[in-house]
């Protein structure tokens, strides 16, 4: 059961923030199951793409607003994918305009 100041804040947040935070969220979820699997730590990376540790540190943290370039070298350097597009919705919708 959530508060009503809960409830009040879910409901004033603007959808955008909503799917800003989801999304970044599923980004530093997926960067650190890349580094998990691949035995690297934070650290490791920041040597790897020539950055300090505490910047990966702000990447991973929240404190950063992802730039397409900073995916693509983040993908390069992993060797993994970090975001994954898909135009399904946009297929089913078409099905229907079709129909």
């Amino acid at each position: 059961m959530r508060s009503k100041v809960a409830t009040q804040i879910q409901e004033e947040t603007p959808e955008e923030v909503r799917i800003f935070v989801r999304q970044y969220t599923d980004i530093v979820i997926r960067i650190n199951q890349i580094l998990q699997a691949k035995g690297y730590t934070q650290k490791d990376l920041a040597e790897r793409m020539g950055k300090k540790p505490s910047e990966i540190n702000k990447w991973l943290k929240g404190n950063h607003n992802w730039t397409l370039m900073t995916l693509a070298k983040l993908e390069a350097e992993l060797g993994e994918p970090i975001i994954h597009i898909s135009n399904h919705r946009l297929q089913r919708n078409k099905k229907k305009q079709i129909a």
